[in-house]
Parts: C-alpha cells; structure tokens; sequence
C-alpha cells in the first residue's frame, strides 16, 4: 500500500476516508458507514475525528447520485478498526499506521543521521551507568544531564570531540567533582525542547486521545455489567478512575503534546 493512496492532506489535516477503509479491508462501503454511525465514543471525539461528506456516484446511462461518506483523522481510524480482528485486518492496520507514521514525518522531516556510532558512544555509556550508581539517579535523568550540558536530546548528537568532553563532565559529577545541575523547570529539557521529542509528542497525542476514547467506552459498559452482576464492572470502573487519575498528573505532558499536534496540518501543505 503506497502512502498517497490512503492518507490524504485535507482541509489542512491528515486523513482517510470510509471509502479507502472499505476498499482496504475489502468490505462494503455501507457497512463501513454503519460501523462509523454506530461507534460509542463522545461527541466531541465524533466531531473532531470524523466529517460527512457526499460525492457523485455513477449509476450509469450517464445519470449520478449523491452517496455519503465519511473523512477521519489517524485518531478516528484507530477507533473504528479496533474491532477489525483476523491476521489480514491486522496487516492491514499496521500499513495504514505506517501510512499515516511516514506522512507525518515529512511533516516533521527525517531525524538526523547519528554524529558518532554506536562504539564511539559506548565510554560515555559506561560513565552515565557510573553516574546513575555513585548519584542514586534514573538513567533518563542522568542522561538528562548530558543533554542539557550540551544542549542536545540524545547522546547521538554529540560531535566526536563532544564524547570525550561528556565522559569527563559524568565523571566529574559521579566523583563529587563537580556539583549536580540544580533541578530545572519540570519537563524542560533544553531551552524550547522536551523530554519527548516533536515526532513523539505527535505520537503521544494520538495514544491518549485513543485512550480517552477507550475510556469512554469502557464507561458505557460499565452499568450493563454491574445489571447483570458481572465482577468486570468494578475492574472497568477502576481502570477507568486509574486513567482519569494519571491523566490529571500529566497535564503538562498533554498539554504540549497537543500544541505539537494541532499545527501539523499547516507544516504539511507543502504535501498536498
């Protein structure tokens, strides 16, 4: 499956439509409809992740009608094919995910290629572990360190003459030679960046929203099985209490995972 032929840059957002679904998935079209129609999420997960639209359909002898069809965001597609189930639903799932990952990142562009191999960087790794033992740290904290030293997000980053230089400065902080950072703003990472990068922080976006929607489910279900006195109500309600609670702890986070999200259409005109 090519890209282009699935996902498609409109109104400025990346989609597909019940039309390509139906036909990847070789099912009918009105059945695709019907399953969209009928999907228990939100209001708002509905309106922002899904759109009527209607086209012309030849009927032959030159005469056309006009038949619905819907347009949806990564999100919305996500939602509708969790109940297709089988091997090739499944392949097919992952190519349109792979479709939707590589439009995306023309958007944000290729990553870098790495500055120094994967040997190069094998001294700095043994001091960071030095680093994480001598300081009681989180490895993400003590790398945490060195990228903010050197004002990078990840250690492959690093020019060449850059390794020897960071290996020294987590010596220096494991030995007590130098005093640890104090601790900066939560999340900040470099001035302007994150713990997650753009590309991740894309990706976080759609894994909480699609949660926020399996949530919402969930809570539909929740009373029909405590009227049939099913032990699954309560773990249903628990689960759900346990989502709603790290979500209120990671508000930050959401926050900026949406801000990275909502522009993305614009950056990716170019694609259309």
């Amino acid at each position: 499956m090519v890209p282009h032929d699935l996902i498609s840059v409109i109104g400025s957002e990346l989609r597909t439509s019940s039309l390509k679904v139906a036909e990847a998935f070789g099912k009918l079209h009105k059945h695709v409809i019907a399953k969209i129609e009928s999907l228990d999420c939100s209001a708002e997960f509905t309106s922002a992740n899904f759109s009527a639209h209607v086209h012309q359909v030849e009927i032959g002898q030159g005469a056309k009608r006009e038949s619905k069809h819907y347009e949806m965001t990564k999100d919305g597609f996500m939602f509708l094919v969790m109940g297709f189930t089988g091997k090739k639903a499944a392949r097919i799932k992952e190519a349109y995910i792979n479709a939707f990952n590589w439009m995306a990142a023309q958007l944000f562009g290729r990553p870098a290629a790495a500055k120094t191999t994967a040997d190069e960087r094998t001294p700095l790794r043994a001091a960071v572990s030095l680093l994480v033992g001598k300081k009681s740290l989180m490895y993400p904290e003590a790398y945490a360190l060195i990228h903010q030293r050197f004002a990078v997000d990840s250690i492959e980053k690093l020019a060449p003459e850059q390794i020897g230089q960071a290996v020294e400065y987590a010596h220096r902080l494991a030995l007590d030679c130098e005093p640890l950072p104090a601790p900066q703003q939560e999340l900040a990472l470099v001035e302007g960046g994150y713990f997650v990068s753009n590309r991740e922080a894309f990706a976080l976006h759609n894994v909480l929203t699609l949660a926020e929607g399996m949530c919402e489910t969930l809570g539909v279900v929740e009373n029909p099985l405590r009227d049939v006195k099913s032990t699954l109500a309560s773990k249903v309600a628990g689960l759900c209490g346990e989502f709603r609670f790290v979500k209120s702890e990671i508000r930050q986070l959401r926050a900026h995972c949406d801000a990275v999200y909502q522009p993305v259409a614009q950056r990716l005109l170019h694609l259309a």
